[in-house]
């Protein structure tokens, strides 16, 4: 009987202990609930900014692996279209679907804008692909046949832009670049709109040398982009930020 009651109150110590433990955890994530909450809306606005950025980059990614895939089965990067597939080009007879990045018997990459709350205003963004940039020492550096196939998000909210270029370490490659905050490099004038918002689609063949152009800084020293393949950078003519990521380096 001894050792009975000897055992049922070491039970009864360590149910006890247990009940210590759960209340000083539940009383952990009760402070740190209470602290979260106290911090404000600028806590909760950047984890906003963090997830709509990871959510931005994504897309671009799974359209690299159509590309590459459409390469690999010997379409000619020259002839690679993204035409939409709401557009007269995109149906069979009109032309070779296989060239069309979008369609099944192509790159069957996935047509879509990206969400509201990664862009400025309301509204869905709309992409743009074309190769009428270079980015430096990505691929081939050079003036005639290295600019890379870029995929542009103009119109990005500047809280995720900024959250972006953390993530992908412009911070430290941007100390000679003209900034306004340090984190989001401003562009040479010389890249203009335009030549951002082209899609390239029922053309044929990337752009000629002369619509060549580095991405850079209007002090023609900036570092920030070199080596990057994906990043946030502020339009100084229009003052849009546009997130940017390179499907193919050439």
């Amino acid at each position: 009987m001894e050792d009975q009651y000897v055992t049922r109150r070491s039970e009864k110590g360590n149910v006890l202990f247990l009940i210590l433990i759960a209340v000083a955890l539940f009383a952990a994530l009760s402070y740190a609930v209470t602290q979260s909450t106290r911090s404000g809306g600028g806590s909760a606005d950047r984890e906003k900014s963090i997830l709509s950025g990871a959510s931005m980059t994504q897309h671009p990614t799974s359209l690299r692996t159509s590309v590459i895939r459409m390469i690999l089965g010997g379409t000619d990067i020259s002839a690679l279209k993204f035409n939409a597939p709401s557009e007269a080009y995109f149906t069979a007879g009109t032309t070779d679907t296989t060239e069309l990045v979008f369609h099944p018997d192509g790159g069957g990459g996935l047509f879509q804008q990206a969400p509201a709350d990664v862009m400025l205003g309301t509204g869905q963004g709309d992409w743009f692909f074309n190769a009428n940039f270079d980015i430096p020492q990505i691929g081939v550096t050079d003036t005639t046949t290295s600019n890379d196939l870029i995929a542009f998000l103009p119109g990005v909210n500047v809280g995720v832009c900024r959250e972006v270029n953390e993530e992908l370490n412009f911070v430290e490659d941007i100390a000679d670049c003209t900034s306004a905050d340090g984190v989001i490099p401003d562009v040479n004038a010389g890249i203009t709109e335009a030549n951002i918002r082209e899609n390239q689609d029922n053309v044929t063949g990337f752009p000629a040398p002369a619509n060549q152009e580095d991405l850079d800084n209007a002090t023609g020293t900036c570092t920030a982009f070199i080596g990057h393949p994906s990043g946030c950078f502020r339009d100084d003519v229009t003052g849009e930020y546009v997130f940017y990521s390179v499907l193919l380096e050439r």
